[in-house]
């Protein structure tokens, strides 16, 4: 698996090569015209590691029948505070707490740590999720993180200090909030059900957001997952 298939337009191209410098992969476009089966069909070959493309509406289609990951790439792409157009310096993973959501972006983690790429980490609480020491801040968060590393550096997250964002409230907010200031890259995984009932935090991610999405697909080649989880970004 040694290329990025992309869909050609200035900002895919522009991003892709920012992926493929520091992950040491070729790139190669597929025809402007080349309908969205015959990217698929590209997408198979054993040769192409995950697929470039511009996000609109009509991109669910594609994202529900690829098996291997996707960056969605918005049509004006907006460096963070201090970033360089078009790099990839540092990724965003959101976990939701549970090892199924870390291993959906373990593989991906992996790849970007061997690359050089920082890894920040981004969790969301909710009134069903906050721990119940949280009344003690004196406290709380250093031991809420000492066990969050504990459960995900290894093997899921490789760094060994990845940097932890915590937030509450709606998590596609805040992913898409703490993207433009963090990060050059979002890293989510999904199940590939795009029903309206499903996916709200990759949908409000995919649609706010000024830097790419990439969709890992639970079953791809870029997953470790072997059941059928709930996935990071459902």
């Amino acid at each position: 698996m040694t290329d990025l298939l992309v869909r050609p337009a200035p900002a895919t191209e522009m991003i892709a090569a920012g992926l493929a410098r520091p992950l040491r992969l070729g790139t190669r476009c597929t025809p402007k015209d080349a309908t969205d089966a015959e990217f698929l069909a590209a997408l198979d070959d054993p040769d192409v590691l995950m697929g470039v493309v511009g996000f609109h509406d009509g991109v669910w289609w594609l994202l529900a029948h690829a098996g291997d990951p996707l960056v969605l790439v918005p049509a004006v792409v907006t460096a963070r505070p201090g970033g360089t157009p078009g790099a990839v310096e540092r990724v965003l993973l959101p976990l939701d707490g549970t090892e199924e959501a870390a291993r959906a972006v373990s593989e991906t983690a992996r790849l970007f740590h061997t690359a050089g790429i920082e890894l920040v980490l981004l969790h969301v609480f909710d009134a069903r999720t906050v721990p119940a020491c949280w009344d003690q801040p004196a406290h709380a968060r250093e031991a809420w993180e000492a066990e969050f590393r504990a459960r995900f550096r290894f093997p899921f997250v490789p760094h060994p200090c990845p940097e932890i964002t915590l937030c509450s409230g709606e998590p596609g907010e805040h992913v898409v909030e703490v993207a433009a200031r963090e990060a050059d890259l979002v890293v989510l995984g999904w199940s590939r059900r795009p029903a309206p009932d499903h996916a709200r935090t990759v949908r409000a991610a995919v649609g706010a957001a000024a830097v790419p999405v990439m969709l890992i697909p639970v079953r791809s080649r870029l997953c470790s997952v072997t059941s059928d989880p709930v996935a990071a970004g459902e």
